[in-house]
């Protein structure tokens, strides 16, 4: 039977939602409560029938199984990759008019300025960075490099592309569309190569190896810790904190906070924090 067309519903036990949620928690850290049950329903019922499988029973045996390829559907399905450019625009305003001025003004270095967009989803965070970035640097003489993360293994893939359809470049003006976008013969608008080129995009789990080395300059993790408990955001902002130099930035989203952190951060604007 075609899974398109598979009527079939599925039940979710008490059980099996728990199932769910502790290896939701083993693999990517998010904690998931009562109130994602018709999301886990309505999401995995799809993976079920692409499966051919009768029951969510029978697709959580199928994810027991640590080598299985459907593990990464999992956890590709399970992440939410709302995102759009620009989203915060206080957080570019204070990267592009005094963060990378200041970087860009060292004159004892040309090494790139490193950025990290940790949880970066379908690419609009780091090419917002990217833009921002180039249009306020001017004559800076150091390159901007920004490593680009996520859980979710499509979404590193579309942001290595740097290809959008037009719905897709919600926050950005026309006259920024028109500057670094270019618009293909199937209607798809593509980055252009000066952005594309600045960006080294990696699969990443925060709760698994970190294959990045010390010096960060500035981090974007926003929106990302609120899916952890508080446990595991302060082991997150701890390890950040590892990566950066006294006086570099994190960013975090607008309903973040790091106070049990105080002792490596300190905020210095609305939800911006500088490395003690």
């Amino acid at each position: 039977m075609n899974p398109a067309y598979d009527s079939r519903s599925f039940e979710l036990t008490d059980v099996v939602f728990d199932g769910f949620r502790k290896l939701t928690l083993e693999q990517t850290g998010i904690s998931l409560d009562e109130t994602k049950r018709a999301m886990i329903m309505t999401r995995f019922s799809r993976r079920v029938r692409a499966l051919g499988l009768n029951s969510f029973e029978e697709y959580l045996e199928v994810l027991s199984q640590s080598t299985h390829p459907e593990r990464i559907e999992f956890i590709d399905t399970i992440t939410t990759n709302l995102t759009y450019f620009f989203r915060e625009p206080h957080h570019f305003e204070q990267l592009g008019q005094v963060i990378i001025p200041r970087l860009q003004s060292e004159q004892n270095s040309r090494k790139p300025i490193r950025i990290w967009s940790a949880g970066c989803s379908s690419g609009q965070e780091p090419y917002s960075i990217a833009m921002t970035a180039l249009e306020a640097e001017h004559t800076g003489r150091r390159p901007v490099r920004i490593l680009c993360t996520d859980i979710d293994s499509k979404m590193v893939g579309q942001t290595q592309r740097g290809r959008y359809k037009p719905t897709e470049l919600r926050g950005m003006s026309p006259e920024q569309t028109q500057l670094w976008f270019a618009r293909q013969s199937d209607g798809m608008l593509q980055a252009k190569d000066e952005l594309v080129s600045m960006m080294v995009c990696k699969y990443m789990n925060l709760f698994g190896p970190w294959p990045i080395r010390q010096g960060v300059d500035v981090i974007f993790c926003r929106n990302v810790l609120i899916y952890f408990d508080v446990e595991r955001q302060e082991k997150v902002v701890r390890g950040m904190a590892k990566l950066q130099d006294p006086g570099s930035t994190l960013f975090l989203g607008h309903s973040e906070t790091i106070s049990q952190c105080s002792d490596v951060y300190r905020r210095i604007s609305n939800t911006v924090y500088e490395r003690l």
